[in-house]
């Protein structure tokens, strides 16, 4: 009894309990710490062997195990290689499927016993498993309206001149040079960087200038050689120019992040210097007018005027762009205003005919569907581009400047006087349009890109003729002020052979003009120049 009643030493026991207690809540600890930094060891290699394995998908079981083993870690994974698509409908296990293309990612799982130092006598000890996915989101580097088949060179320096706000003079010979000449992109910009005396910023930061058509001639020249930068060189030097929009011309996506001069070179973007050219002239000084006079140049015609104004693309966007799936690329808006003078015959009492057309030309745009990583089978990847060509409508009437230069509002629809003699007077209408409503797939194989082949989305209903197809259509409304003169059907028939000559040399002239600024009537033209899958990202 004595001995429980005795409390002398009962700290040291209580000492002696908790130092015991202490001890095994330490070794708990030390164990569980150890277990969490060995679990976080092997999670960052996984996800560094998935993010390497990633960039060479066949060779990504072998790359894998390189990582695992460099790091310490000598178990075998699981490797597999597939598809992984951002679907937030899906779960986030769901969105990797094994084996399924195109193949843009890779999932390694690895597993290994954990290490106890202080428990491994009274417990097994316990599994560490680690599962990353990595993927690759493929760039594309591609532009809309790079039509450079052919060019009445006359008819082109006249309108790129006025739209650069300069003389252009180039010979056939030098529109061929031109469009042989490659550019590279981030090449072109450090040499447009050095001539407005950029040393610092981000390309995007570039880009938010306006610089005048002859620095940009000038920065152009440098990238290219022989004949072509003789060309470009004495353009640059005939005048300052009208101001163009960089944003307009080039959209960099991500790339645009990059230090100006910081050796971005090599997106895989070889551009024409001609497209280049070309595209900046019709984004040169925002809704620039430009008249021609043609009169005389087309047998039977007494005089012919074309109205060429062009607006920016609508919703913006570059005619050139890099970046992923749903980067969009448009062309500018176009509208012409012709005014074509004819001379009537005898039934017509030789009276002149005045035959006024206007056509509307809405942007083309071309947006990236998907794209698949260079591999050993195909070493430049693959893209899908989903173009819709621009609403085109030509029509009967004489629209005001102030209404060619209003992109926002529809042109006026109206019968228009043609004819207006003593005692015959006629007016006429009628119009045709063409409208893409649903975006035309076009697949560039690894081929297409490494060659950087054009290919040309056209509307479903085949357009051919357009101005012969209005012309040949034309409604007349025929008011007869006396008599003696033919019944209104002879009228009628003798003014649909006069005026149905016009037809094809009009298709002829629409088409040179809207060649020298890479457009089309119901067609667009794109060009894939690269896939790049340079940055992995973890996904899981």
């Amino acid at each position: 009894m004595t001995f429980w009643r005795d409390q002398r030493g009962n700290m040291s026991i209580l000492f002696a309990a908790a130092l015991s207690l202490a001890g095994v809540v330490g070794a708990i600890s030390v164990d569980s710490a150890a277990l969490f930094r060995e679990s976080r060891m092997v999670q960052a290699a996984v996800d560094l062997a998935a993010i390497t394995a990633t960039a060479d998908p066949d060779n990504a079981e072998s790359l894998v195990r390189t990582v695992l083993r460099d790091a310490g870690f000598v178990e075998d994974p699981v490797v597999e290689v597939g598809h992984y698509g951002a679907d937030p409908a899906k779960s986030p296990e769901m969105r990797f499927v094994r084996g399924r293309g195109p193949v843009n990612a890779v999932r390694v799982s690895y597993r290994q016993t954990g290490t106890l130092y202080f428990g491994a006598n009274l417990m097994n000890p316990p599994e560490i498993a680690a599962t990353g996915t990595a993927m690759v989101v493929p760039e594309v580097s591609f532009s809309i309206g790079s039509r450079l088949a052919s060019f009445n060179g006359g008819l082109a320096n006249a309108v790129l001149g006025t739209l650069l706000g300069t003389t252009v003079n180039f010979s056939l010979a030098d529109y061929t040079a031109l469009a042989d000449a490659r550019v590279e992109t981030i090449g072109f910009l450090d040499g447009l960087a050095g001539s407005l005396g950029i040393t610092a910023g981000t390309y995007d930061a570039l880009l938010t200038h306006e610089v005048r058509a002859g620095t940009l001639v000038g920065a152009l020249a440098k990238g290219v050689s022989g004949p072509a930068r003789l060309a470009l060189e004495t353009l640059s030097r005939a005048s300052a120019g009208s101001p163009v929009p960089l944003k307009k011309l080039l959209t960099l996506g991500r790339y645009g992040r990059m230090s100006v001069n910081g050796g971005g070179k090599g997106l895989g973007a070889q551009i024409s210097a001609l497209e280049i050219l070309s595209a900046a002239a019709a984004l040169a000084d925002g809704q620039r007018q430009v008249w021609l006079g043609l009169g005389g140049s087309i047998p039977g015609v007494a005089a012919l005027s074309l109205d060429l104004a062009v607006g920016e693309p609508a919703g913006g966007g570059g005619w050139f762009g890099i970046g992923p799936a749903g980067t969009v690329v448009r062309t500018a808006q176009v509208r012409l205003r012709i005014d074509a003078q004819i001379a009537g015959n005898l039934t017509l009492q030789n009276a002149l005919i005045r035959l006024p057309l206007w056509l509307d030309l809405a942007s083309s745009e071309a947006k990236v569907v998907s794209a698949t990583c260079p591999n050993r089978a195909e070493p430049n990847g693959t893209a899908e581009i989903a173009v819709l060509p621009g609403v085109a409508i030509l029509a009967v009437g004489k629209p005001s400047n102030a209404e060619m230069r209003d992109f926002g509002t529809p042109l006026p629809l109206a019968p228009v006087r043609i004819l207006d003699a003593t005692l015959l007077q006629v007016s006429a209408s009628g119009h045709l349009s063409i409208a893409q409503t649903s975006p035309v797939p076009l697949a560039f194989s690894s081929a297409d890109i490494g060659v950087a082949r054009l290919k040309m989305a056209k509307v479903t209903t085949p357009v051919t003729s357009l101005a012969q197809g209005l012309v040949s259509g034309l409604n007349f409304d025929i008011s007869i002020l006396g008599l003696g003169l033919s019944l209104p059907s002879v009228i009628n028939t003798a003014l649909k052979t006069v005026v149905a000559p016009l037809g094809p040399p009009l298709d002829a002239i629409l088409n040179s003009v809207l060649t020298t600024l890479g457009l089309g009537i119901g067609e667009a033209d794109v060009r894939v120049y690269g896939v790049r899958c340079a940055t992995p990202v973890l996904v899981g």
